[in-house]
């Protein structure tokens, strides 16, 4: 689930500031911590390539033309 932090009530979002200032948020219940808030380290989050139509053949590579071919009976019960 997402959740805007415009949509959170004003004291949420001041938890949401001291967390990105490097605090973290703790939420307890009778004296045990049962949450954490706390800045997200996304500095070595690696983005995935996006997915392009022809990136094989744009590198000399083709897929066999057998690849297209319907199955037989025997590989079809594998499935």
């Amino acid at each position: 689930m997402q959740i805007a932090i415009n949509q959170l009530p004003k004291q949420t979002q001041q938890w949401f500031d001291m967390a990105q200032a490097g605090e973290p948020i703790h939420f307890v219940n009778s004296g045990q911590i049962i949450a954490k808030l706390a800045l997200i380290d996304n500095s070595n989050t690696k983005k995935k390539p996006q997915r392009q139509a022809g990136r094989l053949a744009k590198k000399g590579r083709t897929l066999d033309p057998k690849f297209f071919e319907p199955l037989d009976d025997e590989e079809l019960a594998l499935w």
